[in-house]
């Protein structure tokens, strides 16, 4: 009896709870619900957008610029490459040959200098027009080599700029890292390539590459044995400047110059389903090439 009075005690106190204040509970409420919605849509925008967002693409992808850098360090004279794993503490050129990608994101000022946008219009690469202010790939090939062979500088400064080049190097003989159609060196050329919608610089940086064998490891070797000796003599004659161009002519002529249709964000162009099989020669020539050349400029400014 007791317990009984002391509950309607209880409810008739809650019943004289007056109507405003019982307003301003469920105005709050509905506030606190509104911040725990806000919060939630915010959440998932932040997981959903590092979960998907688009991969960027990299100049040969890792694919490419391990086959480069194994190449490369087949090339090198013992001297050399006693100095190369000084500077590079212990790491191989492979190992690190994508490391350049993996700092532009932190590093916004390098991320021009892994290309150089010449105009497919032209007659190639002009300094003046192409590299006015030295942020481009040319320019900063020339400067990190003069940087990694000063032993003067510091270890650390000379190590990065030898990381620059064991990459950059690399980059210079993707064709679309030399040439453009005011499309971003074919970012904005929209292609389907089988069933999959991508565009025509990723194309060339991953695809084509891809193509050559699943283990970039084995496709180095593979590579490497079918270089003569008068190629890579030849190949590595000329100036950076004159490589450029020539990745350039290869962009102009044999990816630009093949395309079936002018190509845009609306209109897709389909390429054949072959497609990458297809750049076997133009790509393993390219890589081959960049693989000959960077030794060569290591060989170079440290002897």
């Amino acid at each position: 009896m007791h317990k009984d009075k002391k509950r309607k005690n209880q409810s008739s106190h809650c019943s004289r709870v007056p109507a405003s204040y019982t307003g301003v509970i469920m105005r709050t409420i509905k506030a606190r619900l509104r911040c725990a919605y806000v919060l939630f849509v915010v959440s998932v925008g932040v997981i959903t957008g590092a979960f998907f967002r688009p991969t960027p693409a990299f100049a040969w992808g890792g694919e490419g610029h391990r086959i480069v850098a194994l190449i490369a360090a087949s090339e090198l004279a013992p001297r050399v490459k006693a100095q190369v794993e000084t500077l590079l503490g212990g790491d191989s050129m492979a190992d690190l040959s994508i490391w350049a990608d993996e700092i532009k994101f932190h590093r916004h000022e390098t991320s021009p200098w892994h290309y150089v946008d010449i105009e497919i219009d032209s007659q190639g690469y002009d300094a003046a027009r192409d590299c006015p202010t030295g942020d481009c790939v040319v320019a900063q090939i020339e400067r990190d080599e003069r940087i990694a062979s000063d032993r003067s500088l510091a270890m650390p400064v000379r190590a990065e700029a030898l990381k620059f080049l064991i990459h950059f190097v690399g980059d210079l003989h993707q064709p679309l890292h030399c040439a453009d159609n005011h499309d971003r060196g074919g970012n904005e050329v929209k292609v389907i390539l089988g069933r999959r919608s991508t565009n025509l610089h990723a194309v060339w940086d991953n695809d084509v590459v891809k193509a050559l064998g699943r283990d970039p490891d084995t496709v180095a070797v593979e590579l490497e044995q079918q270089i003569a000796p008068q190629q890579v003599a030849q190949w590595q004659r000329g100036s950076v400047a004159e490589w450029a161009n020539q990745s350039f002519h290869v962009a102009k002529s044999e990816i630009y110059g093949q395309l079936s249709g002018t190509g845009s964000t609306d209109a897709p162009i389909i390429l054949d389903p072959d497609y990458a099989r297809d750049q076997h020669t133009i790509v393993s020539e390219q890589l081959e090439k960049a693989g000959a050349r960077l030794a060569s400029v290591l060989n170079r400014v440290l002897r």
